[in-house]
């Protein structure tokens, strides 16, 4: 909402391409963690996405069909949006951003609806779109944004930023570092021989 400029910070101020986040707005594709709409709506895939030209044409050539191409949708155009997965779902309403011309790229919780493989597809997109515009992604699913970012900003009370590491990197003196106390890992990548398992 600050970036946005929806509310004003109390303290200090938010600039978006050094810009206030209301000159900046325009820039700046909005995808929410749930696209309220009336299931009945008869609203096309093709119909959600042109909602991002509304404002004259600017992004992907103003050519919703090349922005659904974008994101991995061809084809789906005269689909109902109401009979789309959560994934797709999530797609439309990137794919819209796209069309409005947007530099940056901001998610609320884009996981929420999506099942294992449609969270996987939409890593693999938002890592592919990183490569040509910002993306910001709000989301308390640590898992699924720490495989895409290098930093993650945590906010409980105070605002710290932290690096993501490796499987690999991740130490006991770490572990204990975070939590406080010895802890054990779950290991999925590794399954016990038959008899050399001891419960």
């Amino acid at each position: 909402k600050l970036i946005l400029g929806l509310l004003r910070p109390r303290r200090g101020e938010v600039r978006v391409f050094g810009e206030t986040p209301e000159r900046a707005r325009r820039r700046v594709g909005y995808v929410p963690q749930q696209a309220s709409h009336d299931a009945s709506f008869p609203a096309t895939v093709h119909d959600v996405v042109r909602m991002g030209g509304l404002g004259g044409p600017t992004g992907v050539a103003a050519n919703p069909s090349a922005a659904l191409q974008r994101v991995g949708l061809q084809g789906l155009e005269n689909r109902a949006f109401a009979d789309l997965s959560g994934g797709q779902r999530q797609r439309t309403l990137i794919a819209r951003a796209l069309l409005a011309g947007s530099d940056m790229l901001l998610l609320d919780e884009p996981t929420a609806y999506v099942d294992a493989h449609g969270e996987s597809d939409l890593q693999e997109l938002l890592r592919e779109l990183n490569r040509t515009m910002t993306i910001v992604v709000v989301t308390h699913d640590l898992a699924f944004v720490s495989g895409l970012v290098n930093h993650v900003l945590c906010v409980n009370r105070r605002v710290k930023l932290h690096p993501t590491v490796g499987v690999g990197d991740v130490t006991a003196e770490i572990l204990r570092e975070i939590y406080g106390e010895d802890l054990r890992v779950v290991r999925h990548d590794v399954v016990c021989p038959p008899g050399e398992c001891r419960h």
